[in-house]
């Protein structure tokens, strides 16, 4: 039981984890704290979660659970993925302090594996078989997972002061030096995330199933 009289439970733990990462970052997170938050000694999360290892693993699955890969019986590969694509990028915007360990922690748990396991029978519906079906999806989530990550920028590092835009510098160095760049800026003032996201994609599914 916790302070506040509810029950503890690994789902329990898990979202409370994922607030506390969200407030605090990886960088200021601690299981004195997520026990603190919860009402209860640190060393009671271990009747929970195995390790703060797991814990992470744990939350990654919370992350990937929050919005269920859908089945779509009628979809062809590239809608099925288009759409998980778009799920999974919006899951990581809202919560950027969790970006690096998604970026670097394989999946583990049942859950998690799973969603991976329906990913990668819709990559091999695309006739993409083999370890290749493989090099196909970690292309896709890399993608996912590192354009949300540059531009979700500094959000996703906690006590990272944000600098100027790349724009706001550029035009102070002399356009003669460098005239491409320059000529190009009028342009970019009218770039948008979600397009760039959408031209990625795009041309990342052409390579792989045109």
């Amino acid at each position: 039981m916790t302070k506040s009289g509810g029950t503890l439970t690994r789902q329990r733990v898990l979202e409370a984890a994922l607030q506390l990462i969200d407030q605090e970052g990886l960088e200021g997170f601690s299981m004195r704290k997520l026990g603190a938050m919860l009402g209860v000694e640190a060393m009671s999360l271990y009747n929970h979660v195995e390790s703060k290892r797991a814990l992470f693993d744990g939350v990654i699955e919370l992350l990937i659970t929050q919005d269920p890969y859908p089945e779509q019986p009628h979809a062809t590969p590239r809608e099925e993925l288009w759409a998980f694509a778009h799920a999974f990028r919006d899951i990581l915007r809202a919560h950027p302090h969790v970006l690096p360990l998604v970026a670097t922690s394989p999946l583990r748990t049942p859950a998690t594996l799973v969603t991976l396991d329906h990913l990668l029978a819709t990559v091999q519906r695309a006739q993409i078989t083999g370890v290749e079906a493989i090099y196909a999806l970690q292309c896709l989530v890399g993608f996912i997972v590192g354009h949300t990550w540059i531009e979700m920028g500094t959000q996703s590092m906690a006590g990272l002061e944000p600098g100027p835009n790349g724009p706001m510098v550029w035009q102070q160095f002399p356009a003669e030096r460098y005239p491409t760049l320059h000529a190009l800026l009028p342009e970019i003032a009218q770039w948008n995330p979600d397009h760039e996201f959408d031209f990625g994609l795009q041309a990342l599914f052409q390579s792989l199933f045109e």
